[in-house]
């Protein structure tokens, strides 16, 4: 018997469709809208009584990525990875359309990766952009294969390009001083962003349940990775929030929004354009690379800054570990063996009081 059913989660309510096909049965995710599941339903069940369904059907390409990211719709993501992901479909269209891709069959690794050659070799994106794209054409193919439209994924073979990480930039103290002095309306905003080392998404729908006064710490769901995180507050952070307060349940209610934290981007940038700094690139992410950078500097490991930040791996914290270099030194300058401190039992370490500084 074919039926819809539901699942409520804190996202919202999806929708599936499930039926049975020579004596077995399956489940299918639709999305959130239940018009939507009730056609799919229909169609299934149409196909099921006339002989012509197959679990692998020769289906529009169109179809398949409308499926897709009807499934993509069950969960919420920022307006900015909705927007990234509007424009790699678009790219994507924009292909198969100049090579006549309309059907599922047509789909296979050749032509998956002559697209993303073509786009590196032909369009000049960067390898970061091009794994970005790959990472979607897996999802898209594993979506296929859970949905039967494929049999096995055509992507399963596209491999990652290797990325040359260049090391993050972080402000000078005289560029902090500076962006301080002209903050402003964001003063606020860049306190918390240069003590906590939170993203901008993260600072910007900070809320004031999320800090534990008492304990001295602000704990967080973070929104890209979706990880718990605790980070201490500093007793310069404290005695600042304490005397911000606002009457809103978030901090920032004006800057809660990937379209409203672009303004301080360019707000950062015209600053320290017009103080003559010279940077490629500038803007929120960038208190968070200062954060982590001058942790390190001051004698951080990288395993506590991964904590800090978020990160799942620590190859992505890896980034800092350059800068830990004159830490290391210092540490190796407090210990000195002496030879005139061998005894018969061996070497004694004659450990110097100096501080790290």
């Amino acid at each position: 018997m074919a039926s819809i059913y539901k699942r409520k989660n804190k996202n919202g309510t999806t929708y599936y469709i499930q039926y049975y096909f020579k004596g077995k049965r399956y489940r299918d995710k639709v999305g959130r809208n239940y018009e939507a599941a009730q056609m799919r339903l229909g169609e299934v069940v149409r196909k099921i009584e006339t002989g012509q369904f197959s679990l692998y059907s020769d289906a529009p390409l169109s179809d398949l990525i409308k499926h897709f990211r009807e499934s993509l719709q069950a969960d919420a993501h920022s307006e900015s990875y909705e927007k990234r992901l509007g424009s790699i479909f678009n790219n994507f269209w924009r292909y198969f359309d100049a090579q006549r891709i309309k059907s599922v069959k047509q789909v296979d690794y050749p032509l998956l990766d002559n697209y993303i050659t073509h786009r590196i070799n032909n369009e000049g994106i960067a390898p970061k952009t091009a794994n970005m794209e790959i990472d979607i054409l897996k999802n898209l193919c594993n979506f296929g294969v859970k949905h039967r439209y494929f049999m096995e994924s055509p992507a399963k073979e596209l491999k990652r390009k290797k990325l040359k990480r260049a090391e993050p930039r972080y402000f000078s103290n005289e560029e902090i001083e500076l962006l301080f002095e002209k903050a402003g309306q964001y003063e606020a905003f860049f306190m918390v962003l240069l003590h906590t080392g939170l993203r901008g998404s993260d600072a910007g729908n900070l809320r004031w349940s999320d800090i534990d006064f008492d304990k001295g710490f602000i704990r967080i769901i973070t929104e890209k990775t979706d990880r718990r995180i605790t980070i201490p507050i500093n007793k310069t952070l404290e005695r600042f929030l304490m005397d911000y307060g606002t009457e809103t349940p978030k901090l920032f209610p004006k800057l809660d929004t990937d379209r409203k934290r672009n303004n301080v981007r360019l707000y950062i940038q015209r600053v320290l354009r017009e103080a003559g700094y010279q940077w490629k690139r500038v803007g929120c992410h960038t208190f968070r690379h200062t954060f982590a950078s001058y942790m390190v500097i001051n004698g951080a490991s990288i395993y506590d800054v991964q904590k800090l930040l978020g990160h799942k791996s620590i190859i992505m914290t890896q980034m800092y570990a350059h800068l830990s270099e004159n830490a290391t030194r210092r540490a190796v300058d407090l210990i000195e063996f002496n030879s005139k401190n061998v005894t018969n039992s061996g070497l004694t370490a004659v450990i110097n009081e100096r501080k790290l500084a």
